[in-house]
Order: structure tokens, then sequence, then C-alpha cells
């Protein structure tokens, strides 16, 4: 077996087993019902978000990710989400309010919920495709033309566009999911306290598989791995951003000119870089050139990389690992 095809076996094999989602789909359906039958509150829709509605997620810790969009309601919720936490002790008697999510665990699945503004068809109704791309348009033209300069775009209202964030994954590949997996798990072996970490991992992985796709006609794990690897090298550099939902306009000048800059999909005010330190990238370098390092290495001596070796598809099966020292 190839270097290649077995990091493609170690990636699918990251992925969260059936019994995992499942799981998290009936604790879906149980906060659903308790939050739309809770008096005061008017639930438009609550929707599985995040890398396990991407299907990006690792089975090793997956969360849940749900966002309650509600009607008549603006940032910070207080009210809300008072009343969120009041309902759903019914479902987990430890649920807790933080800063940005409520914390609780259901049907043995830990959740993140995060209650977000509804705009679907608030000053928009025509000429869009799916509910996802309707909020982001309302969104947008709210920020641009009513919300006065104290609101934080970023903060407040990066939640409320979301949903395109999943519509984008939906877009790609399963070898594009591979590879955001690989990044992650990649992010995760090394002790970097990076804010966003699992987003910037992810984002760089599908675009390194994209452009293995569109360049070679090649969907080699391998080759998209390095390219991950020779962007985080090289971190100051990198200036990723895609106008699936929005324009190059859409995204403010100040934002446009930062670098590095690695855009959410879903959202032109967000830059996921934005905050981390020169120490910090300068260890994105390091560990991207030693793991690149491994990587040749591994490939001249017919081995596997250390990290790779326990773990991921290891978990799931025996792999026979073989082949010529020559690839």
């Amino acid at each position: 077996m190839s270097l290649s095809k077995y990091l493609r076996k170690f990636a699918d094999g990251l992925a969260p087993n059936q019994n995992l989602l499942d799981k998290a789909g009936q604790a879906t359906d149980m906060i659903q019902r308790v939050l739309q039958a809770t008096h005061g509150l008017s639930v438009e829709r609550v929707v599985p978000l995040g890398s396990y509605a991407k299907k990006t997620s690792l089975g090793l810790k997956m969360d849940l990710d749900l966002h309650v969009f509600l009607n008549d309601e603006m940032p910070p919720f207080t009210n809300a989400k008072r009343r969120i936490v009041n309902a759903l002790v019914r479902l987990d008697s430890n649920v807790q309010e933080g800063s940005h999510a409520i914390k609780l665990k259901v049907n043995g699945v830990d959740v993140d919920l995060i209650a977000t503004v509804n705009m679907v068809n608030k000053y928009f109704r025509e000429g869009y495709n799916t509910v996802a791309e309707n909020q982001l348009a309302n969104v947008l033209y709210y920020l641009k033309h009513i919300a006065g300069p104290n609101v934080d775009k970023k903060e407040d209202f990066s939640t409320s566009v979301s949903e395109c964030a999943v519509a984008f994954e939906k877009k790609h590949s399963a070898f594009s999911h591979a590879m955001s997996r690989l990044a992650k798990y990649w992010g995760i072996q090394h002790s970097i306290n990076l804010k966003g970490k699992s987003s910037i991992m992810e984002y760089l992985g599908a675009r390194a598989a994209e452009d293995e796709e569109s360049s070679y006609g090649s969907q080699d794990l391998l080759n998209a791995f390095r390219r991950f690897l020779n962007m985080v090298e090289q971190p100051q550099s990198i200036c990723v951003y895609w106008d699936d939902f929005y324009s190059l306009a859409d995204i403010p000048q100040k934002i446009r000119k930062q670098r590095p800059l690695l855009l959410d999909p879903s959202n032109p005010h967000d830059n996921f870089f934005q905050g981390v330190s020169q120490e910090q990238y300068h260890l994105l370098s390091h560990f991207a050139k030693r793991t690149l390092a491994e990587l040749d290495a591994a490939e001249r001596n017919g081995s596997i990389p250390a990290m790779f070796m326990d773990g991921g598809a290891s978990g799931y099966e025996k792999i026979t690992i073989f082949w010529p020292k020559s690839i």
C-alpha cells in the first residue's frame, strides 16, 4: 500500500462512526422539540452546523454544534439564552451557559448550542435558491446598511451565516473532506494554542484538496497534504478566500489587505488568522517543516511517519503497509 493510500485510509478512519452520528442526530431532535415548545421563545429552526454537519469532524473528539435561529431577537440574546438554559435543564441538569455557547450533554453527545438571529426574508425575499443564501444576503445587507458602527460584525454575526459554511462543504468531494480531517488531526498533534485552529486547519486542507484536484485532476492525498504543509510552512504568505457566497466587493478593504488572509467562506468579515501572534506563526512553520521532512524520509524508507501510526484507520481495521522504496 502506498503512503498516499495509507493516509487516505487513515483520514477516512478519523471520521465519526455511524453510531456516533446517529446519536448526534437523535440529540438534535430532542433539543429541537424542547426549544420549540418553550414559552417565550420564537424558534425558527435548529440546525446542526460545525464539523459534524460539514462531514469534517474527527471521531476522537466530536461534539455537536447546534445553532438556534431566533425570530425577533438580536445579539447578545440575554433573555433568550436564559430561557434556553432553563428549558434544557430537563435534558441535562448540568447545562452551562458559557460566553460563546450553551454547553450540555444529550444522548451521550457533547453539545455546543449557540443562539443566533434569523434574518430569512428580512429585506430580500426573491432570487436566492436556499435558506442559507437568503440568510447570508440579509445579514450582509444589515451589516452594510443598517447596523451601527458599534456592532461587532465578527463576534455578533458570524454564527448567523454559518449555514453557508455547511453548504460550502457540501460542494466539496469526499477527498476534500478527508484532507480537512487529516489537516485537523495534524493540528491537534502539535501544541499550538491557536484560536480557531480547527477552522484554520479545515479550510487550508480544503484549499489544498481543491488545488490538487484542479491542477492535476488528482486525488492523491499525500500530494494534497504536502500542499497543505507548504502553506502552513509560510503562513504569512497565505491569501485564501472563496466567492461562492459573497463577492470580492463584500470584503472590507482593511480585511482584504491583511496577511495572512484566510476568510470564512460564509463571512467576508471573518479572517481566521486575525490576532495570531508572530510566535504562533513561527511554531506553525516549524512543525510544518518538520512534518515535510518526515514525509520525505518515510517515502525513502518505506515507513509510516510516527504521528500516523496510532489512531485513525488503525483503530478500525488492520492495515498491511508495503510499497516500493522507489515510489
